[in-house]
């Protein structure tokens, strides 16, 4: 579930010959070589479309599956119809796949090759040669830490496509003391739960799979924290900052918000419902209760 930022242009040589005023390559090393097509703007287009009518989908079928005050055969008739219109779209497998060209369209750079220079910047490695830092990346795409001798990738989703990626639910996902992760990546994941509550659940799933001192990487869409009426940047950290976890650094960039925490055990008994603090008509709701 990540997005990738970097290309490349290589040079060419070509020799001009005056007398002629032609143009002729230097030599056959060096010909031009041919650049990737860019993804069309409409493609690009359509895939946003997609993901976006999925995450109101299933911000709405999560809505309606908590909701109380509908009778029995109300609730399974809007269920039945949500879903429908969910597998319209192509479900899940839909989703995944637009994510994926999204990331693809980017250039070569994913949320690993982020989390891989975070670690080298905070000196974050095994505690011997002859070991390796586990690692948890939640709702992936492909495993794309296994490159990574020094890593012990375990990388899982609700919808694997492909047979490095384990089939799990972050929320029943569980570990024993022994074996929690030194590191967890949470990558286009939270914003995927549609009600707002279970998010708050995510977050705090992460202290059970943690270790300490571990480190959690998260990312989300810059909108998420920037426009949001009932989320800002600052109370996004000081949520995980109450489970325990401290802001190392952060950072946006044209269309997302890039975090690493680590966690230090400090956790506060405190809680955060939904509240506005920013207002205005152009705001989206996208919140997190903890």
């Amino acid at each position: 579930m990540a997005a990738p930022i970097s290309n490349f242009s290589p040079q060419t040589g070509e020799a001009c010959h005056r007398k002629t005023g032609s143009f002729k390559a230097a030599s056959k090393d060096h010909k031009k070589k041919k650049k990737q097509k860019p993804k069309p703007i409409t493609e690009v287009r359509v895939d946003r479309s997609v993901i976006s009518k999925l995450h109101v989908l299933n911000k709405e079928l999560d809505a309606v599956r908590s909701d109380q005050s509908l009778s029995r055969g109300t609730k399974q008739a809007r269920v039945s119809q949500l879903e429908t219109e969910i597998q319209k779209i192509g479900g899940l497998d839909a989703y995944q796949a637009a994510s994926k060209r999204g990331a693809c369209c980017h250039g070569n750079t994913t949320t690993s090759n982020w989390v891989i220079k975070q670690l080298k910047k905070f000196k974050v490695k095994p505690a011997t040669e002859e070991t390796r830092l586990r690692l948890l990346d939640v709702g992936a795409l492909d495993n794309h830490y296994q490159r990574n001798s020094w890593l012990d990738c375990t990388a899982i989703d609700l919808n694997p496509q492909t047979g490095s990626v384990i089939k799990a639910d972050f929320f029943d996902y569980q570990v024993e003391e022994g074996c929690k992760y030194d590191v967890l990546v949470l990558s286009l994941v939270i914003n995927f739960v549609g009600d707002p509550k279970k998010r708050g659940d995510m977050l705090r799933h992460c202290c059970q799979v943690t270790k300490e001192n571990g480190h959690l990487f998260v990312v989300l869409p810059l909108p998420c924290l920037s426009n949001s009426r009932y989320l800002t940047h600052k109370l996004f950290c000081d949520m995980l900052d109450s489970l325990g976890f401290q802001k190392l650094s952060s950072h946006d960039s044209k269309r997302l918000s890039f975090f690493v925490f680590q966690k230090t055990g400090k956790r506060r008994s405190k809680s955060f419902p939904k509240q506005v603090v920013r207002k205005g008509p152009s705001h989206n709701n996208f919140s997190i209760i903890l």
